[in-house]
C-alpha cells in the first residue's frame, strides 16, 4: 500500500514560524513607511507655513511708512524703530469693506516665554496720531514708550499672528547716501527708513530681504 504524502508537525511549526516572522517584517515596514509619510507631511506643512509667512511679512514690511511722530516729551521719532529681535512700524491696514487702507501700528517680535517653543508674534493697533503737533492737540497725547509697553504686555493686546519659528533675527542696511553701509543690528532714532531689512526665520532658510517704503521694488542681488 502506497504511503500518503504530507507535512510533518515539525515542518508545519517551522513554516508557521517563518510566516509569522515575514508578517512581522511586512507590518513593521508598513509602520515605518507610515511614519515616513507623516514626517514628510509635517515637513511640507511647515514648509508651506514658512513660505506663506515670508510672503505676508514681505508685503507688510514693504509698505512701511516713514512718518515723524511727536510724543508727549516734545520729541520727534520716525515711525519705524527696530532692534535685532523686535520691530515697531507703521503700515496700511486694509479695510474689510474694500475702502481705503488706514495706517496702523504693527509690532513684530520674538516671544521666548517658552524657550523650547519660541513664537513669532505680530500685533497691531490703530494709529491715532498723525505727527502734526497742531492737530494732535485735540487728540489724546501720544506716548511712544507707552505704545511699546502696551505691545509687550501679553494680556493687553492679543496677537494677530503667533507662529512657532526656529529663529528670528532682524538687520537693517542704510541707504547708499548715508555714511553707514554695513548691516546694523538696530534702527533707532533714525531720520528715514533703512534701504533694506534682512529677516532670518530659520537657520536653514535664506534670509528674507525687503526694501521698505520707496525701495520696495528695488532688487539688489549683491545682498
Amino acid at each position: 500500500m502506497k504511503r500518503q504524502q504530507g507535512f510533518t508537525l515539525l515542518e508545519l511549526v517551522v513554516a508557521l514560524t517563518l510566516l509569522t516572522l515575514l508578517s512581522g517584517l511586512m507590518f513593521g515596514g508598513f509602520r515605518l513607511a507610515g511614519r515616513a509619510w507623516e514626517t514628510v507631511d509635517r515637513h511640507n506643512d511647515r514648509l508651506s507655513e514658512q513660505v506663506q509667512l515670508q510672503l505676508f511679512l514681505r508685503n507688510l514690511l514693504a509698505q512701511a511708512q516713514p512718518r515723524e511722530i511727536w510724543d508727549i516729551r516734545q520729541t520727534r521719532l520716525l515711525s519705524f524703530q527696530g532692534g535685532e529681535d523686535s520691530l515697531l512700524f507703521l503700515a496700511p491696514l486694509p479695510h474689510k469693506g474694500g475702502g481705503p487702507a488706514q495706517p496702523a501700528w504693527f509690532y513684530l517680535a520674538l516671544d521666548e516665554t517658552d524657550p523650547e517653543h519660541p513664537l513669532l508674534l505680530l500685533k497691531t493697533q490703530p494709529f491715532v496720531a498723525d505727527g502734526n503737533p497742531e492737530q494732535q492737540q485735540a487728540l489724546e497725547p501720544f506716548d511712544w514708550y507707552r505704545l511699546v509697553d502696551d505691545f509687550r504686555r501679553p494680556e493687553l493686546l492679543p496677537p494677530l499672528l503667533a507662529l512657532e519659528v526656529d529663529e528670528f533675527r532682524l538687520h537693517y542696511l542704510a541707504r547708499e547716501e548715508d555714511s553707514l553701509s554695513d548691516w546694523q543690528a538696530d534702527w533707532l532714532e533714525q531720520e528715514q527708513l533703512p534701504a533694506l531689512i534682512r529677516l532670518q526665520l530659520a537657520p536653514d532658510w535664506p534670509a528674507l530681504v525687503i526694501g521698505p517704503g520707496d525701495h520696495r521694488y528695488e532688487i539688489k542681488d549683491e545682498y
